[in-house]
């Protein structure tokens, strides 16, 4: 069992690739490799407890990354206060241990840039690690904190009211440690902006329909009122 190779149904690229061997993880080589190996050896080094460690490269040329127990959501869902405010905090404990490192060079700290629920590792309905660095690159806390927050609180869902998505908005913020929640908003609208242009390139139906649905909530439920 220990050698055998189980694909894992996960990664928006590398979907199929993506296997698990024993107690590590082994994912192809990208043009961005080389950095989130670099990122995640810094974060072993400064004792970061709440992402996987970088073990090196396998026979097959695979980057061998170590496996976190836990459960991995597939899909957005709703999440309590209590898992908002424990998402906010690990964000914001990444984003502080990685502020000012060489590898942020001249911007404020190092984005994940996909902090969507389904890169947590969770235990217990607590999120305790961050996983998937594979977009990550130098960039502002806000731009990070603003696409976590549309995907934690699955902004442009019908079925949660505005009133109750600004009350969660506020709470995530201020768990994080930011209280510019109309800054936070026209980032957020930034941000869907760019996956919208992404789908669009990308010829995305399904993925171009939920962000313009997402957008239009967005601009109608949040930023004008």
């Amino acid at each position: 069992m220990h050698n055998q190779e189980i694909i894992l149904n996960a990664g928006k690229t590398n979907l199929g690739k993506i296997i698990r061997k024993g107690n590590t993880i082994r994912r192809p080589i990208n043009g961005n490799s080389n950095f989130v190996q670099k990122l995640l050896c810094y974060l072993e080094t400064v004792n970061f407890d709440a992402s996987p460690r970088f073990l090196g490269i396998d026979e097959q040329g695979r980057e061998i990354i170590s496996y976190l127990e836990g459960d991995v959501p597939s899909n957005l869902i709703y999440y309590s206060d209590e898992e908002l405010i424990l998402a906010a905090k690990l964000i914001r404990r990444f984003h502080d241990i990685t502020a000012g490192c060489e590898l942020a060079g001249t911007q404020e700290i190092v984005c994940h840039h996909d902090l969507s629920p389904c890169n947590f590792v969770f235990i217990k309905n607590a999120p305790i690690a961050i996983i998937d660095f594979e977009m990550a690159a130098p960039g502002k806390r806000i731009f990070d904190l603003a696409y976590a927050a549309w995907l934690w609180l699955d902004i442009g869902n019908i079925d949660i009211t505005a009133n109750e998505q600004k009350r969660r908005l506020l709470l995530f913020a201020q768990a994080y440690g930011i209280s510019d929640i109309y800054l936070l908003i026209q980032v957020m609208l930034q941000r869907q902006t760019i996956l919208m242009q992404e789908a669009i390139k990308r010829d995305k139906q399904c993925m171009r329909k939920w962000v313009q649905s997402s957008l239009d909530w967005t601009y109608i439920n949040l930023d004008k009122n």
